[in-house]
């Protein structure tokens, strides 16, 4: 229903909101007031929370970096030291004691010389221990008394068929020789000069470090 006030303006009763309806205001008032509190201190709270874990989480990190860091260090340590390890192994596995050696080929050539199994003198001793090419051994260069090949021959065979000698070796080439001319101004004016190969363990990339060659069994 409408209703029309005809009174006059001055003498109109003002219009009131009614109780309930402040109430109702109020209420929602304070509900919105509280939710928008409530969202901000949860907002703030949450967020305040993460960034402490955050920097927690960063100064931890911060704190296992050197130990990171220390962890690395010792893992390239370990690389190096297997590295050296190998590389020392492969050594101590193709060792050759050259002074032993030379001495045992300078008791062969002068013992011998006096059984009358040769008598020679050496001219070229040529040594290549590098692992890492065929060419790896001894070239033994020399000359024998007389022209018979016999002396030559026996030579070799002592040196093959020593212990000593060959242990660490894995061949001997056969000795070549030949006859000089005579000089009548040397002693002995006539000389076979000969010549042969001892070759060492090379390495074969593909198998792995050289391996030595078994001794031979000492003759009786």
């Amino acid at each position: 229903m409408i209703q029309i006030n005809l009174l006059p303006e001055e003498m109109r009763r003002a219009t009131r909101t009614s109780p309930r309806t402040l109430a109702l205001l109020f209420i929602a008032s304070v509900l919105g007031c509280g939710a928008v509190g409530t969202a901000g201190f949860l907002w703030f709270n949450v967020r305040a929370d993460k960034q402490a874990r955050v920097e927690i989480s960063q100064e931890q990190l911060e704190n296992m970096m050197p130990r990171a860091r220390y962890a690395d260090a010792l893992d390239k340590e370990k690389a190096e030291y297997e590295k050296r390890n190998k590389t020392i192994e492969e050594i101590a596995g193709s060792r050759i004691v050259w002074t032993r050696k030379l001495d045992r080929l300078n008791e062969i050539v002068s013992r011998d010389a006096t059984q009358q199994r040769h008598k020679v003198w050496l001219g070229v001793l040529d040594v290549d221990a590098r692992t890492d090419t065929q060419s790896a051994g001894v070239n033994v260069r020399g000359f024998s008394v007389g022209s018979d090949i016999e002396g030559v021959s026996n030579f070799h065979e002592d040196l093959k068929n020593d212990p000593v000698f060959r242990e660490g070796f894995v061949g001997f080439t056969p000795p070549g020789s030949a006859v000089t001319d005579p000089d009548k101004e040397l002693e002995p004016a006539v000389k076979r000069e000969f010549k042969f190969d001892i070759k060492l363990p090379t390495k074969d990339k593909k198998k792995g470090p050289a391996r030595r060659a078994a001794p031979a069994p000492a003759k009786s």
